[in-house]
């Protein structure tokens, strides 16, 4: 075991410093994720489908305008919400990083007969010019970008909407998590989410407080002492934080909810959810 490698990875890193590591698309964690996807009971990689439900319920009701509009879904993972909107009769585009996720999409929409443009891709290089009426990304992915990442996704999302087209996210608030997260975890797996051999797992949990963000980093050392690192950075907003940064791009008439369900904004929610205009 090299004691040395694992104190020199375990140093907390510079803000947004990404780790090597190949995530979306390496085999086995790609598989995991996927089951997480697909998982109704779990609110991991997608949010329970009780959740769901009552989301697409909330969106055609209280935000679509009607039917005849064109919706991109980014990060769309294996679907869950494309299908749903699909069969109300919506014109839908997935976009996600996950070859595997874009792949079960796409045999389950050609499977049910849907008609949904699904597209393997960074959605961070999309390029469309007014294009769609509806622009969706959901499961707080949103703040795990970083700063130039986020600033990237705004441009590029105020461009590819037509005039007036909205565009619909959920991020974490700073109820979310506090300190008392901060701190480390170890674990051992056989077949577990990191790798498919037996591996050991420490998790070290750290706070950005400055720049409002968390750091999940997470040592893998497999029995051949393999090691890799993976870091997952949570940026959070305020209200007033999300407002400040959707007005530099030129969105407006920002409505404000507590969840991706439409409940009504509490500052006391954990998340917030974001209906804003081109």
């Amino acid at each position: 075991m090299d004691i040395n490698k694992l104190l020199k990875l375990s140093q907390k890193p510079n803000l947004f410093e990404k780790s090597e590591t190949d995530f979306w698309d390496d085999e086995h964690i790609s598989k995991k994720m996927l089951e997480a996807h697909l998982n109704p009971d779990w609110d991991a990689a997608s949010r329970k489908i009780s959740t769901i439900n009552l989301s697409v319920e909330w969106l055609e009701n209280d935000i679509f305008s009607d039917k005849d509009i064109k919706i991109l879904d980014l990060g769309c993972g294996p679907g869950l919400y494309d299908f749903k909107l699909a069969k109300r009769g919506y014109s839908i585009t997935g976009i996600d990083f996950s070859k595997r996720s874009i792949n079960y999409a796409k045999k389950s929409a050609t499977e049910s007969n849907l008609d949904i443009k699904y597209i393997y891709q960074d959605y961070l290089t999309i390029d469309f010019e007014s294009e769609f009426d509806v622009i969706m990304l959901i499961f707080c992915d949103f703040g795990a970008l970083t700063n130039d990442e986020r600033d990237i996704l705004l441009n590029k999302v105020y461009r590819a909407l037509k005039p007036g087209g909205i565009f619909i996210f959920d991020i974490f608030t700073d109820r979310n998590r506090d300190e008392r997260d901060l701190g480390k975890s170890w674990g051992i797996s056989k077949d577990g989410f990191w790798n498919k051999k037996p591996y050991l797992s420490l998790t070290e949990t750290f706070i950005y407080s400055e720049d409002d963000t968390f750091l999940d980093q997470t040592i893998v050392m497999t029995e051949d002492e393999d090691i890799n690192i993976y870091r997952l950075f949570n940026h959070y907003y305020t209200k007033s934080t999300i407002t400040n940064t959707l007005n530099q791009f030129g969105f407006k008439n920002h409505a404000y909810y507590s969840d991706i369900t439409g409940k009504e904004y509490s500052e006391e929610s954990k998340t917030l959810a974001v209906v804003t205009t081109k």
